[in-house]
């Protein structure tokens, strides 16, 4: 008899879930059908409620709130949310959480019959119902719910005491109907004790959770899905076909700027020839490089005054003189160096090949040299090592590399997700070299602000890299098809700093031999008896290089 016992205390608990009489009556019905229907003012953006008081036993609820607190808490932090969630209450044991239990047992019955009275939509009995908790900072970006199945999301709020300078709000959001995009915050409800915020998940369901700022209370709340009957379906579930999203931007490296001009910019520690062997066995080792002190301080200071004196909006406008820069075959020509990656093809451009003066020269008759792999190779007047062609004439196959850049100012409440256009065409992306250039009159950044540049594996939650702003620093990150990332949110700490960072992505890599092998092969003959040792191990450097995160 015993074991009949928790179940008996369940049932008593049950007992104290009843809903509010005030939302049980014909009038309460034909209000929420006007607003489904479009006809009422908490129609738009779409349709929405918030039942105040909805439980008509309030006292329950610290007994809900003790409960859900003593249960295991997950972390979740990715693109889209930070914040700390249980396991479905399906799977909580009804021993252990009694009041919990009850309550998903009241969910499922009585919210579930109540839901479909006043709505006429027919739902099936499956309930997704998890504990959710926003600390400090925590917060959830702008999403539409949408998934198969998803009839109705709905929460109710645990947190007594809560006042709007705590933050946590549920922000809605209206939404161009040709593209489906958010737009801006038309309402915000307050996450209230006791409220009951209801919505139909639909195209345009444009929703969020703005940041929590206060650093005493946690937003506290039980929320999930009520599911449609088989066969339900609604025009606003579907929602109208939305214009096709314009791919990302990509140009080809042009000849619009000399090594010359790349001197006048950057730190003369990445230009000379005996720099490159270090940089690129730490790529190798790495996948990443973190150059310090990138531009020379003239440059950099004339920049960032520019920059700050900018009009900014979703994307920043391109400062020229820094877009062309990163544009260039010049500069793509010391990633090479300093990657060991194919993204310029020395055999292919060393006809129209510019001198470190700017000059442009034709190439030198290449000097015979055997290499273990018996390729000749030659040295230009300029002191940059080519590869002879093989079997005494044919031209390799340029390469097909495209860039896509950005400016970008970050400030308080601004964020970069994960690229959707991305994500599908992960396998035609190929790899990838990012690249990004960070501004800022803070020489140091706290990853605790948020801002952070994180990488992580197409479906897998684990991050794999995380790059922390450093001004006039530039990290170059090496990237496998089913790698991407994101930009994390800047939270309240951030306060009124700023920074700006110049990102550009190199796509269609080759993760064959480089060039830069060869080019970097005249240190090894001046560095004599050394040089032929560390000769020795750049293939085993290229294996580790070709990788990629």
């Amino acid at each position: 008899m015993a074991s009949q016992q928790p179940q008996q205390s369940v049932t008593n608990y049950s007992l104290q879930f009843r809903i509010n009489a005030q939302y049980k009556s014909d009038q309460f019905r034909d209000s929420v059908r006007c607003c489904l229907n479009g006809s009422h003012e908490d129609s738009l953006p779409f349709p929405h409620f918030a039942f105040a008081e909805f439980l008509a036993d309030s006292t329950i609820l610290s007994s809900i709130r003790r409960e859900l607190q003593s249960a295991a808490w997950m972390p979740k932090n990715n693109d889209l949310y930070s914040l700390s969630q249980t396991v479905d209450l399906a799977d909580f044991h009804a021993e252990h959480y009694p009041i919990l239990s009850a309550f998903r047992d009241f969910m499922l019955e009585d919210v579930r019959k109540w839901l479909m009275r006043v709505t006429g939509v027919s739902l099936d009995d499956r309930l997704a119902l998890t504990g959710s908790r926003y600390s400090s900072g925590d917060c959830l970006l702008p999403h539409d719910d949408k998934l198969e199945g998803r009839a109705f999301a709905f929460v109710l709020y645990l947190t007594p005491g809560w006042e709007e300078s705590d933050g946590g709000q549920l922000c809605l959001f209206d939404s161009d109907p040709a593209k489906n995009y958010p737009g801006k915050i038309v309402k915000r409800i307050q996450p209230r004790e006791n409220t009951f915020s209801l919505f139909p998940v639909q195209h345009n369901s444009w929703h969020s959770v703005s940041e929590v700022l206060s650093e005493q209370k946690q937003r506290l709340s039980l929320n999930g899905w009520f599911h449609y009957a088989p066969g339900t379906t609604t025009v606003a579930q579907t929602g109208p076909n939305c214009a096709v999203e314009e791919p990302i931007c990509r140009v080809e490296p042009s000849m619009n700027i000399t090594l010359a001009e790349v001197n006048e910019w950057l730190s003369p520690n990445y230009i000379r020839p005996g720099q490159h062997r270090q940089i690129k066995r730490i790529f190798a080792y790495k996948s990443e490089l973190s150059l310090q002190q990138f531009l020379n301080n003239e440059r950099y200071n004339k920049a960032l005054e520019e920059l700050e004196k900018a009009q900014f909006e979703c994307v920043g406008p391109p400062h020229k003189s820094l877009l062309r820069l990163f544009r260039s075959e010049a500069i793509t020509l010391l990633l090479t160096q300093w990657t060991g990656l194919h993204l310029y093809d020395l055999k292919t451009k060393r006809g129209t090949a510019h001198s470190p003066n700017g000059a442009k020269r034709a190439a030198e008759p290449p000097k015979k040299r055997k290499r273990a792999d018996e390729e000749e190779e030659g040295t230009t007047s300029g002191g940059q090592k080519q590869r002879g062609e093989a079997d005494g004439g044919g031209e390799s196959e340029d390469t097909n590399v495209r860039i896509a850049s950005f400016i970008h100012r970050f400030e308080k409440g601004c964020y970069l997700m994960a690229d959707d256009q991305l994500a599908a065409d992960t396998k035609s992306n190929g790899f990838c070299l990012d690249v990004m250039l960070f501004f800022g009159r803070k020489q140091e950044w706290s990853a605790q602000n948020g801002g952070f540049v994180s990488y992580f594996a197409v479906g897998e939650t684990n991050e794999i890299l995380r790059v922390v702003p450093t001004m006039n620093t530039a990290a170059i990150v090496f990237r496998e098809p089913e790698v991407l990332n994101f930009t994390k949110y800047l939270n309240h700490r951030t306060g009124d700093g700023h920074f700006f960072v110049l990102s550009c992505s190199f796509f269609g890599i080759s993760t064959g031999e480089s060039e830069s092998e060869s080019s970097l092969e005249s240190d090894d003959e001046e560095e004599g008896e050394e040089g032929e040792e560390e000769g020795e191990g750049e293939q085993e450097e290229e294996e580790e290089q070709r990788e990629g995160i």
